[in-house]
């Protein structure tokens, strides 16, 4: 009795032993375990960025211990001044707008590749009038008033190059700074005459019945450009490089994702990052979602800005950075 008492005795022992040591392993990893590293980021309210989304909602980010944040802003240039001025680490919005600023001396670097356009018709933009109007072609715009973003945005350089490549002047045209979302309107009204618009407004004109597209710019322009990039200061990327790192990966695994997941889920993405509804969503045409850089393409985009004289020439390469 005296032995089997003992020997309960002596198993309560190493189980409440054992217990006590992975108590200790346990707290142990807890406490060299870092808190997750805070992001803050500005994007631009486009469908582009939903991969963003997915990589925080399936955990990505929190894979690479990383809580993100993000606030939408609805120009590029001011996601440029957010990344620059310090108030969030890495910014979201058209490529143009961070390449003017590196070539203009500020150090913002692409770190993390994004959005493309379509290779073929139809893109997620496009050049629209009204339904009605004998306008079909750069040639019939001399003289008409187009709305194509803010001015030196890169909608408004490509379209001052679409206009040159078809034998017309930019200086005959009149442009006037519109927000996408007041595009619409401004042209039923007939208060201008063409507007480069985006998704979803591109297939919301569509379906009012009251515009139709004449072009796709950006595919005659630089076919398989790049349009939009994820970019942070060259300063910050170097300090930071583990960080940027862990983020890069998380949006790269993200993209993967959104590229290999059915299209319906593809639009519930979208849908639920851009607050469209998904049934018009279903009818859109989405940018291309990539993880590499099609350097040509940016250097196109240089060469297009040079000549415009928005821009110094730089090597492009250094615009983008190689971890």
């Amino acid at each position: 009795m005296g032995g089997a008492m003992n020997r309960s005795r002596l198993g309560i022992c190493a189980l409440a032993l054992v217990a006590g040591v992975a108590g200790s392993a346990l707290q142990a990893l807890s406490q060299t375990k870092p808190p997750p590293t805070e992001l803050k980021l500005a994007l631009q309210p486009l469908t582009n960025y939903a991969n963003i989304l997915l990589a925080r909602d399936k955990g990505f980010f929190a894979d690479e211990n990383l809580n993100i944040s993000w606030t939408t802003v609805s120009q590029g240039a001011w996601t440029v001044e957010a990344v620059y001025g310090g108030s969030v680490h890495f910014g979201g919005s058209g490529l143009i707008e961070p390449l003017i600023a590196r070539g203009n001396g500020l150090d913002l670097m692409f770190a993390v590749a994004n959005g493309r356009i379509q290779p073929k018709p139809p893109d997620n933009n496009a050049l629209m009038v009204r339904i009605n109007d004998p306008i079909n072609k750069a040639a019939d715009l001399a003289g008409k008033t187009v709305a194509a973003g803010l001015i030196n945005s890169p909608n408004y350089l490509h379209m001052v190059h679409w206009l040159k490549k078809a034998g017309v002047d930019p200086k005959s045209v009149r442009f006037l700074e519109l927000p996408f979302p007041q595009m619409a309107d401004a042209l039923y009204q007939k208060r201008l005459d063409a507007v480069w618009n985006v998704e979803p407004f591109v297939t919301i004109m569509m379906k009012s019945g009251q515009a139709r597209i004449i072009a796709y710019p950006y595919q005659e322009n630089i076919p398989n450009m790049d349009i939009t990039a994820i970019y942070a200061r060259e300063s910050w990327l170097k300090a930071n490089k583990d960080v940027a790192l862990r983020f890069k990966r998380a949006v790269d695994r993200a993209t993967n994702a959104f590229n290999a997941a059915p299209k319906q889920e593809r639009d519930e993405w979208v849908a639920k990052f851009t607050g469209v509804k998904p049934e018009l969503v279903a009818e859109m045409t989405l940018p291309q979602f990539v993880t590499e850089f099609n350097v040509p393409a940016l250097k196109a985009n240089l060469e297009l800005a040079v000549s415009q004289g928005v821009v110094k020439p730089f090597d492009i390469e250094t615009l983008i950075w190689k971890p």
